[in-house]
């Protein structure tokens, strides 16, 4: 027999957490729901610095851990490792479908959160754990003492490219345009960074190697010269994809296929909200998905309580 909530939570990023926070304060009977543990894509991230309350920062981890303990002592279920497949909406609420069974719910709260975009260039899929990395927070410690190349220009990539720099003998920031898109505090940063190099006007075409990564290539896009650069790991960010697939056709979706929402954070389909980093926004940080999940579950309790 399918177990039966109120309210199910899809993430346990920071907006699925505050969400659970809100509910469960509320009395609502709440699941959450994740994939892999709480915490979401901050756990990856080194140090924070524009969070408030933290004025030396904080890592990514252990404010992610303050925010699933605080759930938890609420009393909110949460459910590891259970990924969602699919969402079926019936006459009077919806059946959750995950990789380890089913769950009913009046109303859902999506916070599924994104995953890194692919460069989509050969060797990329190949050397996928043998060079290749989404993640210098997870992966940083195994290229101690090498080169490596960083590719992208916004935010992720200046931050992890700084720490990186801390392990590694040198850093390449590959950007395909020639100024970044990161903060200034952060430009600054990298640009004082000895171990930094900027490759401007530069895409990547191919990775090459043997057992491990051996080189990057690079097209230059005004040029077109073709440039082979000898690095020992590739750190990719260059934009992020939404998890929303298992949705089908029950929100609508811009073209990146983020879920777009109200002022309310409800979705085309009542009785369905998206909060956090899978929605058309215009600032992903952990500051925003909070107030979203604090919408989002406001919203739900007053459509639980017929007031939508």
């Amino acid at each position: 027999m399918e177990e039966s909530y109120d309210a199910i939570i899809i993430g346990g990023g920071p907006a699925g957490l505050t969400a659970g926070i809100y509910l469960l304060r509320a009395g609502v009977n709440t699941l959450l729901l994740e994939k892999m543990l709480p915490g979401g894509a901050p756990v990856n991230t080194e140090h924070i610095e524009n969070y408030p309350g933290f004025p030396e920062g904080i890592s990514g981890r252990a404010l992610m851990d303050l925010f699933s303990g605080q759930a938890r002592a609420l009393g909110l279920s949460i459910k590891e490792f259970s990924e969602v497949q699919g969402v079926e909406k019936g006459e009077k609420g919806f059946t959750v479908k995950t990789v380890d069974g089913s769950y009913y719910t009046k109303g859902i709260i999506v916070a599924s959160g994104c995953e890194p975009a692919k460069m989509g260039i050969p060797g990329e899929n190949e050397f996928l754990g043998r060079g290749i990395s989404y993640c210098a927070t997870c992966d940083g410690a195994f290229f101690r003492g090498l080169e490596v190349a960083v590719i992208g220009g916004g935010d992720s990539a200046i931050v992890e490219a700084l720490s990186l720099a801390h392990l590694v003998k040198k850093v390449y920031i590959i950007h395909r345009r020639d100024s970044l898109r990161a903060q200034k505090i952060l430009q600054e940063r990298a640009f004082r960074e000895k171990k930094i190099e900027f490759l401007w006007n530069k895409r990547p075409i191919e990775i090459k190697g043997k057992e491990q990564i051996e080189s990057i290539v690079l097209e230059d896009t005004k040029t077109k010269e073709i440039l082979p650069l000898r690095v020992d790991g590739v750190f990719v960010y260059i934009g992020i994809k939404p998890n929303t697939a298992f949705l089908g056709d029950l929100v609508d979706r811009d073209g990146g296929g983020f879920i777009y929402t109200d002022n309310a954070l409800s979705t085309k389909t009542k009785g369905i909200y998206a909060a956090g980093d899978v929605r058309v926004k215009t600032l992903r940080q952990i500051s925003t998905a909070v107030g979203d999940g604090a919408t989002a579950a406001v919203s739900l309790e007053r459509y639980l309580l017929g007031d939508q």
